[in-house]
Parts: C-alpha cells; sequence; structure tokens
C-alpha cells in the first residue's frame, strides 16, 4: 500500500532523526546511513553522501530508485570519490548498494542501518560473531554472521553477495569495516544498531572473566518477539535525549 505526501514526509523525519540517534550513541559520524523503505514502491529514503549524521534533518532526505540505482551505482561511486574538498552532492552514499540489495532479497525488511562502530567492528577484525547473551540481545541470535571482507559494497556482485551472508538474520558484520542492521521500521534497526553495540561491550567484558553464555532459547524466543514492540519505546527514550531538531 502506498503511502501520501504526509506520511512521507513523517518519514524523512523518522530516517532523519535516526541517523541523528546513530551520531549521539556514537556509532556513526559522517560514514554510515540509514534508511527506510517507501511502502508500495521500489525506492527508499536515505541521506546524502557523506553528509554528517549529527546534522541530518528531513529536508536532507533523498529518495533513490533500486532499478534506477542498480543501472548507475558504480557511476555514483565515481562522482562522489577522490575529492579534496567538503563533499556537499545531493548523491546517494557510496554504499547504498547495502540497502538497495537487502531490500530487494527482503521483503520483511523496511530499515536498513550501515554504520562502522567501533566495538562490533573490532569483533568483526577478531572473527569473533555477535551473541544473544542478553535480553536486547535475542534479535541477534543465533550469532550474527560474518561478511569476510573490508571491502565497501558498491556494486550489484557485492550486494549479491552480502545479502547471502546476512541471510534472515537481523545483523552482521563487516570483516574490519563495519555493521549492517535490519529490521521492519526505523525504529527497529535504528536502536538495534545501538544494542548490538551494547552487546559487543557486555560480550566484550564477560570474555574477560569468563565465557559468556547465550541465553537459553526459550528466552530468546520471548525477548525476540517483545523486541518487536519495546523498539518504539526505545527509540522514543533515545530521541529524547536529542532535543528539538527535526
Amino acid at each position: 500500500m502506498k503511502i501520501n505526501k504526509r506520511e512521507l514526509e513523517e518519514l524523512k523525519r523518522k530516517v532523519a532523526l535516526g541517523n541523528r540517534i546513530l551520531f549521539h550513541q556514537g556509532l556513526a559520524d559522517y560514514h554510515g546511513h540509514l534508511s527506510a523503505r517507501i511502502p508500495g514502491t521500489r525506492q527508499f529514503l536515505i541521506k546524502p553522501v557523506l553528509a554528517p549524521l549529527g546534522y541530518v534533518t528531513s529536508k536532507d532526505i533523498i529518495i533513490v530508485d533500486i532499478d534506477e540505482y542498480k543501472r548507475v551505482c558504480e557511476e555514483n561511486w565515481a562522482k562522489a570519490g577522490k575529492k579534496r574538498e567538503v563533499t556537499k552532492l545531493k548523491l546517494p552514499p557510496r554504499e547504498t548498494m547495502i540497502h538497495a540489495a537487502i531490500y530487494e532479497a527482503r521483503p520483511d525488511v523496511n530499515s536498513v542501518a550501515h554504520t562502522h562502530q567501533p566495538l562490533a567492528t573490532a569483533f568483526s577484525v577478531a572473527g569473533v560473531p555477535i551473541l544473544p547473551i542478553y535480553n536486547q540481545a535475542a534479535p541477534f541470535a543465533p550469532e550474527t554472521p560474518i561478511f569476510p571482507s573490508p571491502r565497501l559494497i558498491y556494486t550489484v556482485q557485492d550486494g549479491l553477495e552480502i545479502c547471502q551472508v546476512l541471510g534472515h538474520r537481523t545483523a552482521m558484520l563487516l570483516q574490519g569495516h563495519g555493521v549492517v542492521v535490519v529490521g521492519d521500521s526505523v525504529d527497529y534497526s535504528t536502536v538495534h544498531a545501538v544494542y548490538l553495540e551494547r552487546t559487543a561491550y557486555m560480550q566484550w567484558v564477560a570474555s574477560c572473566v569468563g565465557k559468556p553464555a547465550t541465553m537459553p532459547q526459550k528466552e530468546i524466543d520471548v525477548m525476540k518477539e517483545n523486541m518487536i514492540y519495546r523498539s518504539y519505546d526505545a527509540f522514543a527514550y533515545f530521541a529524547s535525549l536529542l532535543g528539538g531538531k527535526k
């Protein structure tokens, strides 16, 4: 079902807010991006290339058509690269293929977050999956798969390969590169990018004093379902820490 103009503007506002939350939580700076599928279309919303996440507003958000982007993805990469000045192009990020490929492969996904958050990325460097070791980590069960390359994702083939590794999981690590988190809403993908980093921290500390234990499957199932609804409250909480910018 397609959305009207007012609903589209509200979705733009939500995407901008989610980007600012990722910045405020220390997960992304000017690298990294959060997107949202436009319901009933083969399009999605995303911030422009290299725009600082902490300053993104709804007016900055651009629309990307999946089919058109697949045709021009390598050209877009070339336009945004090798500049010795601040980039002010209204082009999609150079790794927009992450989003385009996942939306095409996963009809259940309505939002994608890609960041270079440090602790989770350190786990990718070590080749250690992040585990469902506490309640908010249940959606990462049974563990985060790891894409075995630090290369940037910008070709159609790159997109196919990351989708094969992600499968039907909620999050994946990109070795030496960053993370990808997906969900059925902007709220879900944003807060689980935050919880992925918190889980990495908790797993690191637990590894220093013993062996991290995953939760029992019964509890994972309960909390995984619960987090679908708690994500909206969590998003509202993280948004409350920012102030009033739209």
